[in-house]
């Protein structure tokens, strides 16, 4: 891959999805997803329910009312009070050499445990992923834990509406998606993120932290595609998000709602939202729709202002392999670096370990050191399996355009 050009393609939009074809012209709606998968990873449903514009300017109120909130409130619900990685974790600090500043606030649907965190007689994930939010004091947020009750349920709602339109459009039995999301009885890992913008850094790093975004492939600025879901949905109010895509180039994505004043350099389509494909899809589809390179490129957000978005993964059940549509139990390795036998609840379970390190150090420090190698090198295999797959895209599109 280019690593020194500053490959950006301003003239490129991602592909959009009308939901409203799907009643109406569900020809064209199928058409229009097959392409937007299978040509780009990623694309923009317009009209896409229970997401409308009034919905999420409500959104973006309550959750920038939180973390506009002060840091003794914030910390009420921080991250590490308890195992299960849910809650406020704080900004990252501007000067450990990487391309953003965030802070977030994760969150999963409100279970109670399955068994006590450190039961290892049990599977990780059963230990790590179901549990109890973390809330910041309901008196000062009143607004805040409804209205994310509520986003988790319209998000939820969509995703499985969604993710049975897409096994359609690969010509596959729609039970198939059922096969591995249990709608009653789901894994989530949601957050609420608060990126800051170039300003955060120190007036002597902002030059070194453009010349990072400038190369097409950098270590330094957070880009990766989306492992461990089906599909992801996202939600934002600020320029920011990019994509790989075309003939290997940054394409930025829209914002879904405009909430400051002022003319922003990318799209804004009201009451979208931004989907694209996850490590799982790309696996089960054995490679025909494609997880994608995408990052949160800090120099687009404008000046004096930040960026929320609200990204959403429902994750598959988390026993067994996962067997590609149409396949038997044999025929398991396929696109994405999968391999059978992977242990896909330690795989999950070690991303969160390994992305909020405090709640790590504090709950989960020896399952990390059993299995972070492991899980380093299946990112790695997926990653570059993306890699591949978006040159082949880049491929076609180049014999498109001669």
């Amino acid at each position: 891959m280019q690593t020194t050009t500053d490959k950006t393609a301003d003239s490129l939009e991602l592909p959009k999805v009308d939901w409203l074809d799907r009643e109406s012209n569900p020809e064209q709606f199928f058409k229009d997803l097959s392409y937007a998968l299978s040509e780009y990873g990623f694309m923009v449903l317009a009209n896409a329910p229970g997401l409308s514009d009034d919905f999420q300017q409500q959104a973006f109120r309550e959750v920038r009312a939180f973390f506009d909130s002060p840091m003794d409130l914030k910390k009420t619900a921080h991250i590490s009070n308890t195992p299960y990685f849910r809650g406020y974790s704080l900004p990252t600090p501007a000067d450990r050499g990487h391309g953003q500043v965030i802070e977030a606030f994760q969150y999963g649907f409100e279970q109670d445990p399955l068994c006590d965190y450190d039961d290892k007689t049990q599977p990780i994930q059963n230990r790590l992923f179901r549990g109890p939010n973390t809330w910041p004091d309901d008196q000062s947020l009143p607004g805040f834990r409804p209205l994310i009750d509520d986003l988790n349920d319209r998000y939820h709602r969509l995703t499985h509406e969604l993710g049975e339109a897409i096994v359609e459009s690969l010509g596959e039995d729609v039970t198939a998606f059922r096969e591995y999301f249990d709608f009653e009885n789901p894994d989530l890992a949601a957050s609420l993120n608060h990126n800051y913008s170039l300003e955060a850094f120190a007036e002597k790093d902002r030059a070194n932290v453009h010349k990072e975004y400038k190369k097409f492939e950098s270590d330094k600025v957070g880009a990766h595609i989306d492992g461990p879901p089906f599909i992801a949905l996202l939600i934002n109010d600020r320029p920011g998000l990019q994509v790989v895509a075309a003939e290997g180039q940054w394409i930025n994505a829209p914002v879904t709602c405009r909430t400051a004043k002022g003319s922003y350099d990318v799209p804004v389509i009201p009451g979208s939202v931004i989907v694209n494909t996850g490590g799982t899809l790309m696996h089960l589809s054995e490679g025909r729709y494609s997880a994608t390179l995408h990052r949160v490129n800090t120099t687009l957000i404008p000046e004096g202002e930040t960026r929320v978005s609200m990204p959403y993964f429902l994750l598959p059940k988390m026993e067994g392999d996962l067997v590609p549509f149409g396949k038997s139990e044999a025929d398991t390795v396929g696109a994405g670096g999968y391999e059978s036998g992977r242990d896909r609840g330690a795989n999950a379970s070690v991303n969160r370990m390994g992305t909020f390190p405090q709640v790590t150090r504090r709950w989960w420090a020896e399952e990390y050191a059993e299995l972070r190698q492991k899980q380093r090198d299946e990112v790695e295999a997926e990653t570059q399996a993306a890699f591949k797959l978006a040159k082949e895209r880049g491929e076609r599109f180049k014999s498109k355009s001669n």
